[in-house]
């Protein structure tokens, strides 16, 4: 992987899990759990955020177990290896890092402007 791959996989990661939280998150539900329907939207954004983060953990969980029992490159030199699944482990977690903090952030900000409004 190149030296700024990761960096690639970032920002694909990032849009993915924005897809996720925004739009497949809520239909999936729908489909496997009839509450679904019955929750307050910060609920459901509460419910969506945990679905992605579930996502999210079995994704890089797996590739971490993965690289743990058969990467030989990595187990036979942890540190100066040619990490190229632990470069793309990297990469999805920060895209998925920097999806949470944008979703912090806009919740943040309509807080302050509805903090501001009331003057």
């Amino acid at each position: 992987m190149a030296s700024l791959d990761w960096l690639i996989v970032a920002i694909a990661s990032f849009i993915v899990f924005q897809i996720m939280f925004q739009y497949l998150s809520a239909r999936i539900s729908v489909f496997f759990c009839k509450g679904y329907r019955t929750l307050t939207d910060i609920q459901k954004t509460e419910w969506n955020s945990r679905v992605v983060s579930t996502f999210h953990a079995l994704v890089v969980g797996l590739l971490c177990l993965y690289l743990l029992w058969f990467d030989d490159a990595v187990n036979a030199d942890p540190i100066w290896g040619e990490p190229t699944l632990v470069k793309l482990n990297v990469g999805l977690t920060a895209g998925y890092l920097i999806s949470v903090l944008k979703r912090f952030a806009v919740k943040n900000e309509r807080k302050v402007m509805e903090s501001h409004s009331s003057l």
